[in-house]
């Protein structure tokens, strides 16, 4: 897909790029990008811990996402030597 840049929102808004209300293709693309997607998460998932989690400070929280993010780096690592 190309990058198009814009000297203002005017410009922008000119380029109607939007898909009209009903067309058939629009389902199409929402599962070219779904299976996509699935294509790049499937070796190391998403290691995004489900549900609320409640910390009692920011460098709290701020260390779980680390360790969870660390988790994820460390799959990804692991199922590159394996290809």
């Amino acid at each position: 897909m190309p990058v198009r840049k814009y000297r203002s929102l005017e410009d922008m808004n000119r380029e109607n790029r939007w898909l009209p209300t009903g067309d058939s293709s629009i389902l199409q693309k929402i599962r070219y990008l779904w299976r996509f997607s699935e294509l790049l998460l499937r070796p190391v998932g998403t290691c995004i811990p489900r549900g609320i989690r409640k910390y009692r400070s920011i460098e709290e929280a701020n260390a779980d996402r680390d360790r969870w993010e660390k988790e994820r780096v460390d799959r990804f690592v692991v199922e590159r030597k394996r290809l």
